[in-house]
């Protein structure tokens, strides 16, 4: 088990005060990795580190908008300033607006693209300088979606923003592999946990439909999106860049 191990490994995991990145924020720990989380508020994002740390393992609170530059190299070094490198960045901050496209503003266009793939752009261009100034490279694990392989209504601009990741996955994949730096992608299917309210109560509302068409016959729970990432960010995917991992039961399958 040992490829799977992050002991004493610096990992920079965004959007940690909720959902599946606080849920990822406590399974790197588990894993043996230092976690430096972050999000839109100090508090909610320290909130998590302190459940972390009262588990005896080492984790850092930061705050950050990872739509702005400034901020994702702020965040970067902040990480680095405390523990002296970085060793994985995990993208996980999002955004969503649910809605017929007809109704989209381009301002709630800009946000959702905004908030998902012009985000995880910044902060992989953030990692991957200080991967580059350390030498010896790194691992970047980004959080995208089945919404990014097939279409659902009323999520156009997220489905956009999600097929951007995964080729924005194999394009970085391609560019910084010469220099060590692995780039993949898991993506989550129906999740016990939506962004917004109105995708809680669809999930609630569609349950028994979504059941019966997912081959597992269920949805995840946010712990199960663990594995996935943990297994991209460690030494057992070391031969693994560019990969777009489904983590969704199988629906994409039918």
């Amino acid at each position: 088990m040992k490829l799977f191990d992050l002991t004493g490994r610096v990992a920079v995991i965004t959007g940690t005060s909720r959902g599946i990145g606080r849920e990822l924020a406590h399974g790197f720990a588990e894993a043996g990795a230092i976690v430096v989380g972050c999000a839109r508020s100090y508090e909610r994002a320290e909130k998590t580190a302190a459940e972390i740390r009262a588990r005896g393992h080492e984790a850092l609170a930061l705050l950050a908008d990872v739509t702005k530059p400034e901020d994702c190299e702020a965040l970067i070094q902040g990480a680095v300033r405390r523990y002296g490198r970085l060793d994985i960045l995990v993208c996980n901050a999002g955004v969503n607006v649910k809605k017929p496209a007809i109704d989209f503003s381009a301002a709630e266009f800009d946000t959702v693209i905004g908030g998902n793939l012009r985000a995880y752009f910044l902060t992989a261009q953030a990692a991957a300088r200080q991967f580059i100034r350390q030498g010896g490279g790194g691992a970047i694990v980004m959080n995208s979606s089945n919404a990014s392989v097939r279409a659902f209504e009323d999520l156009t601009p997220y489905c956009a923003a999600k097929g951007g990741v995964d080729m924005l996955v194999r394009s970085l994949a391609a560019e910084w592999g010469p220099m060590g730096i692995r780039v993949n992608a898991f993506n989550p299917g129906y999740t016990n946990h939506s962004m917004t309210d109105q995708g809680q109560a669809y999930l609630a509302e569609a349950q028994r439909e979504i059941v019966a068409r997912t081959p597992l016959r269920r949805v995840a729970e946010m712990r199960e999106m663990v594995g996935p990432a943990v297994f991209l960010a460690s030494d057992a995917a070391s031969f693994v860049t560019g990969t777009i991992l489904l983590a969704d039961g199988g629906w994409c399958a039918l």
